[in-house]
């Protein structure tokens, strides 16, 4: 069987959306860039975001990634100016909610967007007046240092094993065109599996379709989420300096539903981390 054609087929039901893929690059970065921690783009008028449990209760958050829209190529609905943020705790979880709790309940983690940028510096915080974690607790994050997001050009990426509407779109679309049919998405082949979960992934994407060393944390309670706003993957290179670790090579996502992006609605957007 011809695993592309079935995925091509599957476009019907579960169609490709577009994506800027992104490489990085360990260098000091401005304010006003795409990266991968660093000094966030952050006026001086507004309150710097803050935990709101366990250790880091009233602790500022960390920047995790910014993306800056002028500075990116557009894809459809998402913004085409403005600075999207992702904070996280430098707790055990990264800021993820506990299990028990939504993983859209941003206590300690947020996400912000900056619709009108200022370019004024002066109005905008330093490096030094970031606040700063002043607690006893060890903190943790996936990144050591700074990181410049490249991106590529923007390309229409096919549905991947991993998001949770694939295995029944898959089975629909395999039964169409296949001379057998299949009840089933765990009756293929071991190679057929192999397959279809051996991809290539890039560093860091925005749109697309997500990768999970484990299950889909959408399926059955917030498929609402339908769109991969951003996704952070692990990723080490000694010789390049890049250093990221989600626990033991994982994947960092954060998901929005369509109707909220484009209403640049970023109040009920999920985040999720997990690693082998």
């Amino acid at each position: 069987m011809d695993i592309d054609k079935v995925i091509k087929n599957m476009t019907k039901v579960l169609p490709s959306v577009p994506a800027v893929k992104f490489s990085l690059e360990k260098a000091e970065t401005g304010l006003f860039d795409n990266k991968i921690g660093g000094t966030p783009y952050f006026p001086k008028d507004m309150e710097y975001p803050r935990g709101k449990s366990n250790e880091f209760e009233g602790q500022p958050l960390t920047l995790l990634a910014q993306l800056n829209f002028e500075k990116l190529p557009h894809i459809q609905d998402f913004p085409k100016k403005g600075i999207l943020q992702f904070y996280i705790a430098a707790d055990d979880l990264y800021g993820m909610s506990p299990s028990g709790d939504s993983l859209m309940k941003q206590d300690n983690f947020r996400v912000i967007y900056h619709e009108n940028v200022i370019t004024d510096e002066s109005k905008l915080l330093s490096a030094d007046e970031i606040p700063k974690y002043d607690g006893e607790d060890e903190c943790y994050l996936p990144f050591e240092g700074e990181y410049r997001l490249i991106p590529q050009e923007p390309e229409d990426m096919l549905p991947t094993a991993y998001d949770f509407r694939f295995a029944d779109a898959f089975v629909e679309s395999y039964n169409e065109v296949a001379e057998d049919e299949i009840d089933d998405f765990w009756d293929l082949d071991d190679d057929v599996m192999d397959e279809l979960y051996e991809i290539e992934f890039p560093e860091a994407i925005l749109g697309g379709y997500p990768i999970f060393t484990q299950d889909d944390p959408r399926y059955g309670e917030t498929e609402e989420c339908d769109t991969l706003l951003f996704e952070l993957d692990s990723a080490y290179d000694r010789e390049k300096g890049i250093d990221i670790m989600w626990g033991d090579n994982g994947t960092g996502s954060f998901f929005i539903s369509r109707k909220s992006l484009k209403e640049l609605d970023f109040s009920k957007v999920l985040y999720n981390y997990d690693c082998s």
